[in-house]
């Protein structure tokens, strides 16, 4: 039976009050996402720049948008650009000179940050106060809930001003490759798009996350707890406890090259074979992935004589748990991974999956930290 006050449980209700705290924050969302869009339109690029896990979320991104690039240095911003910061290090002397940078070359920055602002364009995501014991754990997910419905109100902005920028889908998606690499080349997607009214898709989003939190928490409660205890058991006989973070943010985020709760790190990928150079009997492998493992990860930690865990959202043809694993957890987000879909477009938007895979991550945490007390 689901322990009702489980960390596990305690950590996902934290990050549901985080999202109704966005929904009260989407007026400023579209505030700023209006100006961009103007800027957009006018021939301005957007960038993303800060803590690697902001960036990486957001690039390249299943349900996210094709003309976002990376930031290498300011020297490439020009004036009417848009640039969005996601800051984890608060008011660093490196961030106060790229906002300076923007203001006098004419460049709208966004700042998601989680102590209000360096400039007026900042959007609070809605985690605790940095130096509290929650900022950390939250810091990641929080910020990436924030990009997301963001985007989502800078794209029906966008639409209103009848414009559809186009947007990735995932490669996973039989299709997704060939259909992604016909919409690259775009600048904007032909014909008019409908309209779509200020709020919609930022709520949608919004909600449908919080409807794939509540199914977590509702189904795989039990499952993050046993992860934890075969952890920390593991851990307390001598053996080594293995996390393997996949996806955009996860292998990124602030905390999972800290040892916390004696984890330690394994490259992940398609690199299963390394579990034979490394692994050990009586190990345990946590597993944060996509759909499905990439590659044998299941089958060559059994070899070894380890256990594994997965934590994964399944396909079509394979649900999460049918992996082969010691523990299967489902990370309850939709094959596809994109929740929203805009009137007439030919993919949905807007993922969950960074989300939730960071969130899973400190929710092994604090498993492994309660069954060693």
């Amino acid at each position: 039976m689901t322990r009702p006050n489980s960390p596990s449980a305690a950590y996902l209700d934290r990050l549901l009050i985080a999202i109704e705290q966005q929904v009260a924050s989407l007026p400023m969302h579209t505030h700023l996402a209006e100006a961009a869009a103007d800027r957009l339109i006018a021939g301005g690029r957007i960038w993303l720049a800060g803590d690697t896990g902001f960036i990486i979320e957001g690039l390249n991104r299943a349900g996210g948008m094709m003309s976002v690039k990376k930031l290498q240095k300011a020297d490439d911003l020009q004036s009417g650009d848009v640039v969005l910061f996601g800051s984890l290090r608060v008011n660093s002397e490196d961030e106060r000179d790229m906002v300076q940078r923007c203001l006098d070359t004419g460049v709208l920055p966004v700042f998601f940050d989680p102590e209000m602002p360096l400039v007026p364009a900042s959007i609070d995501p809605a985690i605790p106060r940095v130096g509290s014991e929650e900022y950390l754990p939250f810091a990641s997910p929080a910020n990436a809930i924030s990009l997301w419905t963001f985007t989502a109100e800078l794209v029906s902005a966008l639409t209103r001003r009848g414009k559809m920028p186009p947007m990735y889908q995932s490669v996973v998606v039989p299709g997704g490759r060939e259909r992604n690499a016909s919409h690259l080349p775009l600048t904007w997607e032909p014909g008019s798009p409908t309209p779509v009214k200020p709020l919609v898709l930022g709520r949608t989003y919004l909600s449908r996350l919080a409807r794939c939190i509540r199914k977590l928490r509702a189904s795989e409660m039990e499952n993050f707890a046993k992860a934890g205890k075969l952890a920390a058991d593991a851990m307390a006989a001598g053996h080594t406890a293995w996390i393997v973070p996949e996806g955009h943010l996860p292998p990124y985020q602030p905390g999972i090259a800290d040892n916390l709760a004696g984890l330690r790190k394994l490259d992940g990928g398609r690199n299963a074979e390394r579990v034979a150079d490394t692994v050990k009997p009586g190990d345990v492998i946590l597993y944060i992935g996509y759909y499905e493992p990439f590659g044998p990860w299941v089958e060559n930690a059994h070899a070894a004589g380890a256990r594994i865990v997965t934590i994964v959202s399944g396909t079509p043809d394979k649900p999460a748990s049918a992996m082969g694993a010691d523990i299967n957890i489902c990370g309850c987000w939709p094959y596809g991974d994109a929740l929203v879909q805009v009137p007439g477009y030919d993919v949905s938007i807007l993922p969950p999956s960074g989300v939730i895979q960071s969130a899973a991550y400190w929710m092994l945490v604090a498993e492994i930290q309660a069954a060693t007390r």
